[in-house]
């Protein structure tokens, strides 16, 4: 799964970083969610703009049409090679996956829009722009009260993010009963047996095949990574 896009040598969370790792062949891109001033879903990581954009705001500060006039190019770490690209709202990205149905799209909601929007105006906004692409939209969040509710009122996939490895086994966990769960890789104990678990485990950050073929043989099924190019050479090198 492509996390934020192709973030390894795009600006992350842009329709450029969804389309190339689709173009290096990835079935699942993961992007992030947070909304504008208008309550408009906005591909973004941060509630500030400072990283990214370069901009001393919060994205909850300013229109949809605003953000998307801004760049998001992420100049400390990518210099101004990217900075014609620009911040992209959810339902740009919808359009790229409506041409590829190939392509799964994972929609993390970001614990600050829900703090500050509440959790009904964010699942609202957020699953009428995904509507095209329904059934193969895929909401996460490590807000789990977000996706127990989103659940609740048929939405066809979810999945929670752990805070805790031990949640798993919590009883809010268990009546989530989503179709994934993901986890940060380095918190799963190394004694941990996970054949036996019901919904799909996702791993993240998973950078190296080695890494990947240790995790799947202990049960893990599927991994997250920034470098989705890189993963899947490693993959088919060593088919």
């Amino acid at each position: 799964m492509a996390h934020r896009g192709l973030q390894a040598g795009y600006p992350e969370n842009t329709a450029l970083s969804v389309q190339k790792a689709i173009e290096a062949g990835a079935l699942y891109v993961e992007i992030d969610i947070q909304l504008s001033l208008d309550r408009q879903p906005m591909v973004y990581h941060d509630i500030s703009l400072k990283r990214v954009s370069g901009q001393n705001a919060m994205i909850s500060s300013l229109t949809c049409s605003e953000l998307v006039a801004l760049p998001a190019y992420e100049p400390e770490r990518l210099g101004n090679q990217f900075i014609d690209e620009t911040i992209s709202s959810l339902a740009a990205v919808v359009e790229i996956i409506l041409s590829h149905p190939q392509v799964t799209l994972f929609v993390e909601l970001k614990e600050e829009s829900i703090a500050e929007f509440g959790a009904q105006t964010m699942l609202e906004n957020v699953c009428q722009v995904l509507q095209p692409i329904r059934d193969r939209a895929v909401l996460i969040s490590f807000d789990y009260q977000i996706i127990a509710s989103a659940k609740a009122n048929g939405w066809p996939q979810v999945g929670p993010v752990l805070l805790e490895w031990s949640h798993i086994y919590s009883a809010e966990i268990q009546a989530i009963a989503g179709d994934y769960t993901f986890v940060d890789y380095k918190i799963i104990p190394e004694t941990e047996t996970l054949d036996k678990l019901t919904s799909k485990l996702v791993a993240y950050e998973v950078g190296t095949g080695q890494l990947a073929n240790k995790l799947a043989e202990r049960g893990v099924a599927m991994f997250e990574t920034f470098d989705i190019a890189s993963l899947l050479n490693d993959r088919d090198q060593n088919e």
